[in-house]
């Protein structure tokens, strides 16, 4: 069974909707990168981070149902409602539509505001609102709530391992016929303990990512949400076919001529995409547009999938070859490593 991927919601540095990664992908625009300050022992510090914007949301919901949810809440709600926008299909069956969602980090800033209020006001007083949101499946209750979802719901927390775990799950609910669609997303957000936690691990005085410099840190924070609705009967607007799906520590098997990596200037996961290089295969890394994060290949399966819809694949971000009809290239494969070697391979097919 081939499962389908009907429509694409993202949040990122780059804007909201599908439409801004093109135009990121063609040069038109650039990300919005803002420069915070970090206190540490030796003094301020500073690091550019990939900064997600949430515009639009209120399309789709009353700006009072908005004034308990955060950011974070903000940017899954935007993104799921932009990919079933985008895909077309209408719904009228929501018990037939299930949400797997997954952060890396989970609702860092929200927590660490939460446990902020508990230290300053005690067990009593500290704020049951942000306690709420603290919850790593907040993200989801609120866009089941809002969009009426009646079908399973799960969120999944694995570091870089998670959108593997949120893919792969939303495939089984598809396959066993648990569900007839589902939103598959998965994101991060920024907060100034992780911007801490960057600085500390050598990414200080980083202009830029440098994706293929596997031996320097060149890592830089992102933040950002990616949405998919899968399903399982294709639609004229569906994008392709996601046919794989697998995690290992092996070699990667099969044939992958067009590779896209999750590479992101981290030392400790860079390592293991260098013996990735091979003159017969065509590499390209994107986190230059939407910056550094466990869950980046995410928006790499958003990208190629607009890539094969297209016909074309964007080698970011110099120029763009057409790849309609070349052997090997109607198929895209998106790799990502934990920093123990583990892969996540995902393959999508026109």
């Amino acid at each position: 069974m081939n499962i389908q991927v009907l429509g694409i919601g993202t949040v990122s540095a780059l804007g909201c909707g599908i439409e801004t990664i093109k135009s990121g992908l063609e040069g038109k625009i650039n990300s919005a990168i803002e420069e915070h300050k970090i206190a540490t022992a030796d003094g301020e510090a500073s690091l550019k981070v990939y900064t997600a914007g949430v515009s639009g949301l209120d399309r789709f919901v009353a700006r009072p149902a908005l004034r308990r949810m955060d950011r974070f809440i903000q940017m899954a709600l935007l993104s799921s409602f932009l990919a079933v926008e985008d895909s077309g299909v209408i719904i009228d069956d929501r018990t037939r539509i299930g949400i797997v969602f997954g952060s890396g980090y989970g609702p860092l800033q929200t927590t660490f505001s939460f446990l902020d209020s508990l230290i300053d006001f005690g067990d009593k007083c500290a704020s049951p609102t942000l306690f709420a949101n603290s919850v790593h499946n907040s993200l989801a209750s609120h866009v089941s709530i809002l969009l009426k979802v009646q079908g399973p719901c799960l969120t999944v927390t694995c570091f870089e391992l998670t959108t593997f775990s949120v893919m792969s799950t939303a495939i089984n609910y598809l396959r066993e016929g648990t569900v007839d669609y589902v939103l598959a997303g998965v994101g991060d957000e920024y907060c100034d303990v992780r911007g801490y936690a960057t600085h500390l691990s050598g990414s200080r005085g980083s202009s830029d990512i440098m994706p293929f410099s596997f031996d320097e840190c060149s890592y830089l924070p992102g933040e950002g949400f990616v949405t998919f609705l899968l399903g399982k009967v294709p639609t004229d607007k569906a994008y392709c076919n996601l046919i794989r799906c697998e995690t290992g520590r092996a070699e990667i098997s099969g044939d992958h001529k067009t590779l896209f990596l999750a590479a992101n200037g981290e030392q400790d996961t860079g390592r293991f995409y260098k013996p990735l290089e091979d003159k017969s295969r065509r590499l390209l890394a994107y986190s230059p547009l939407y910056g550094g994060m466990p869950v980046g290949n995410g928006f790499d399966i958003a990208i190629a999938a607009l890539s094969l819809k297209e016909g074309v694949v964007y080698p970011f971000p110099e120029q763009i070859d057409d790849i309609t009809g070349n052997e090997g290239t109607t198929k895209i494969s998106c790799i990502g490593f934990d920093r123990n070697g583990t892969y996540s391979l995902f393959t999508l097919a026109k």
